[in-house]
């Protein structure tokens, strides 16, 4: 069984197959999975993969990860400005991760979301795509600037800030 440790450049005429992973195994860096022809492969990464990725070649093929679609929600992008501040901070809400697109929003299918989205009338549909919205780790975590705190929770009953 090949231990994979990080993806490769593969050879464009080899022929692929295919290591179907859904985006959770993706996240990871410690994971076993089969290929479309049956080979095993243990993945200890440092970093992870991502879909499309080579990760092993024999003299005829390429091992490509190809991620599987899921369903999803498909938001249009509003017009407005105040629109697309109210759909945000909807899905803020939810803590929902988001893949952009260039006229679309995918998040995770959510009856919840469903609703408010209803609720809204914002223009939306449910489908089944490749969903990839950037790690949480990709984005700075907030911050707490001495002078400019302000007292809230991140745990309950837990709270820091400026003391009354």
């Amino acid at each position: 069984m090949p231990i994979v440790e990080s993806a490769i450049e593969g050879k464009s005429a080899l022929k692929r197959v295919f290591i179907e992973v859904d985006r959770f195994q993706l996240q990871k860096c410690r994971f076993r999975c089969k290929a479309q022809d049956g080979m095993d492969f243990a993945f200890a990464l440092e970093n992870p993969l991502k879909n499309g990725d080579c990760v092993f070649e024999t003299g005829t093929h390429c091992y490509e990860l190809k991620q599987l679609p899921e369903k999803v929600i498909r938001v249009a992008l509003p017009v407005t400005p105040s629109d697309a501040a109210q759909l945000a901070w909807q899905i803020g809400n939810f803590h929902q991760p988001v893949d952009i697109r260039d006229t679309y929003l995918l998040v995770s299918n959510d009856p919840a979301l469903h609703r408010v989205l209803k609720k809204l009338d914002l223009k939306f549909d449910t489908t089944t795509e490749v969903f990839s919205p950037p790690p949480h780790s990709a984005f700075p975590a907030h911050q707490h600037v001495p002078g400019l705190e302000y007292d809230h929770s991140h745990f309950f009953g837990a709270s820091h800030g400026t003391a009354v």
